[in-house]
């Protein structure tokens, strides 16, 4: 049975679809209690709310993923949020480096991963397809090869009960001469005892002429006795 081809164009549509829910799901992307690191390049986390205090873990870099326990404001009214890192420590940040949602470089490598994913299967797909067309075309010159065959297997067969048949017909007329000759001898035998019983035949007809003419010829001279003597008298 044969496989239909793939269709790249709704491959591609699927793959553009994916990729655009993807870009929606980044642009919607809100938790409660996570905030990120803005674009500052590096933000001290600090023991209290106050930028003397303590610093409980130094240089967190932009992107870095936060868990917002509470939010306070200290006696300036700057606002200062309690967060914990990844790896359990919590420490206060002013609110002005954080925001809800990753940053554009978190965004824009989740955005070239999607792609690179997206390019990824494109080119599988493409590849497939291009393997699929190669198999078609295989399969299409398996077929008149198989079909080569079986016209050669056609031929042969035909061919061979020729031959069978020619084998036959060299049989019969071997058997017709071999019952020829067979006839031939038989009358070479009886041409062969005619020849002997005429042979056989002129010799009693010789010997009894030879017979006949000596009886002949003591009757006549028999006879010629018998005048003489008649004669004398």
């Amino acid at each position: 049975m044969k496989k239909k081809p793939l269709n790249l164009p709704s491959i591609m549509l699927a793959l553009i679809c994916s990729l655009t829910s993807v870009m929606v799901s980044l642009n919607s992307f809100a938790q409660a209690n996570v905030r990120y690191i803005t674009d500052v390049l590096y933000v001290p986390l600090r023991a209290g709310m106050s930028n003397n205090s303590e610093v409980v873990k130094a240089a967190l870099t932009s992107g870095t993923r936060l868990r917002l326990i509470r939010e306070a404001q200290d006696s300036s009214n700057d606002t200062w949020a309690l967060v914990e890192t990844t790896d359990g420590v919590q420490g206060w940040i002013r609110t002005q480096h954080l925001i809800n949602e990753p940053t554009a470089s978190i965004k824009l490598e989740r955005v070239n991963a999607q792609l690179a994913k997206a390019s990824s299967s494109a080119k599988e797909a493409l590849e497939r397809q291009k393997a699929h067309d190669q198999l078609q075309v295989e399969h299409e010159d398996l077929q008149q090869q198989y079909q080569a065959l079986l016209d050669n297997t056609e031929s042969l067969r035909q061919s061979s009960a020729a031959a069978l048949d020619l084998e036959r017909e060299n049989q019969r007329i071997h058997e017709n001469n071999q019952l020829l000759q067979t006839r031939v001898d038989v009358l070479q035998a009886e041409n062969e005892q005619l020849r002997n019983a005429e042979r056989y035949n002129q010799w009693v007809y010789g010997a009894g002429l030879m017979i006949c003419g000596v009886i002949l010829s003591f009757l006549l001279q028999a006879l010629g006795k018998r005048k003489r003597q008649s004669e004398w008298r």
